[in-house]
């Protein structure tokens, strides 16, 4: 007759097997460590790689088809040559490839918290892993479109702006064809869109419907009194605005959007 010891196995079902080692209860079933229920938090979130991965992909394709027609019908209608300085400086103003991804990962950034929290907690993670969880897959994502956008401005350059003169990534706002201020400011502007959603996705599954409304009319007001108070600072701060600005503004909007998260989630019910 074996012992409860022997004829448990690490998953926690009963067999024979040989001994594990690690935390475990006494009846001898290991429990994961703390690094490993957030690293399963993170698996979960990429269980639909057609949505994460798939899908900036097919936006940032569109945009680019969008991009190109919108720049061909330009050359026609103004004569313009591409090759022409001051036409060149007014494609780099394209801004369609920034602006385009945002509202989707915001959605991401909801859906990852709403429709996961309840499951991730049904299968036995607690609430500090699951916010840990979900901000690795937070990163990884920004990490991947950041590497996503490097590409394609790699390739936009190496084939001379798509071999017509379509100026997609190699734009103002990326940098002007500056792979290093894209990497940043895809990856800072990646992931402050899925924290905020994040946020939101956590503040509606702790307060319900109404609560998103609430907290955006409350930061709605909040920036408009601060753009309000802040009017007559605006000379000095176009006088010596810097970049890093930006970076900084992103960082502690990612943090305070975690935060939110978390907090929300601390004493959020099961649905």
């Amino acid at each position: 007759m074996t012992s409860p010891a022997s004829s448990s196995r690490i998953d926690g079902s009963a067999g024979p097997g040989p001994a594990t080692t690690g935390p475990s209860t006494d009846t001898g079933v290991v429990r994961p460590t703390p690094l490993q229920r957030i690293a399963r938090v993170t698996r979960l979130q990429l269980n639909v790689p057609s949505s994460s991965l798939l899908t900036p992909g097919i936006i940032l394709a569109l945009v680019f088809a969008v991009s190109v027609i919108v720049s061909l019908t330009i050359q026609r209608a103004t004569g313009g040559a591409p090759s022409d300085p001051e036409f060149i400086a007014g494609l780099r103003n394209n801004s369609g490839a920034a602006w385009s991804l945002p509202g989707f990962l915001i959605y991401l950034g909801v859906a990852s918290v709403s429709t996961t929290f309840p499951f991730t907690l049904a299968l036995g993670s607690t609430r500090r892993s699951f916010t840990l969880g979900t901000l690795a897959f937070h990163l990884l994502m920004a990490v991947y479109v950041a590497l996503l956008g490097g590409a394609l401005l790699l390739l936009e350059l190496a084939t001379n702006h798509w071999f017509i003169g379509v100026y997609v990534f190699d734009t103002l706002l990326f940098g002007s064809g500056s792979l290093w201020q894209l990497l940043v400011t895809v990856f800072l502007g990646t992931l402050a869109s899925l924290s905020i959603g994040g946020a939101f996705g956590a503040i509606w599954v702790r307060f319900g419907n109404k609560g998103p409304t609430i907290v955006a009319i409350a930061l709605a007001l909040v920036v408009a009194l601060a753009l309000l108070l802040s009017v007559p600072a605006w000379a000095w701060i176009g006088a010596h605005f810097a970049l890093w600005w930006l970076a900084a503004l992103a960082g502690v909007i990612i943090v305070i959007a975690c935060l939110a998260q978390y907090l929300a989630l601390r004493r959020a019910s099961v649905r």
